[in-house]
């Protein structure tokens, strides 16, 4: 059993994993505003610090799965046209063995 190192889908992945940091910086942003009223100043320094830090880890993780995305996609184009001329090949081809009978 080959053992694949990405998954084979024909979705490429969405983009709304990106949206995961941009949520916690404004989240923390907004509790840092709300600080005077309801003593949330140092919980959203911490949203707001993770945020910036899984800026980098969900861009590494989103250009990982594009780039394994792409080479499934190339995979399956490769895979496609290597049938489509083992077929268009096994079609043309005359079989040696074959004998006319009643010939000329």
């Amino acid at each position: 059993m080959p053992v694949r190192s990405f998954p084979e889908t024909r979705n490429s992945p969405r983009k709304r994993i990106l949206l995961i940091p941009i949520v916690l910086i404004l989240l923390g942003a907004v509790l840092m505003y709300l600080h005077p009223w309801l003593s949330t100043g140092f919980i959203g320094a911490i949203l707001s610090l993770t945020g910036v830090l899984t800026v980098f880890l969900v861009g590494m993780v989103f250009a990982d799965l594009w780039a394994s995305s792409r080479r499934t996609h190339d995979l399956i184009k490769a895979r496609e046209k290597r049938q489509a001329e083992a077929a268009a090949e096994t079609q043309t081809s005359e079989d040696p063995f074959e004998e006319e009978i009643g010939g000329s």
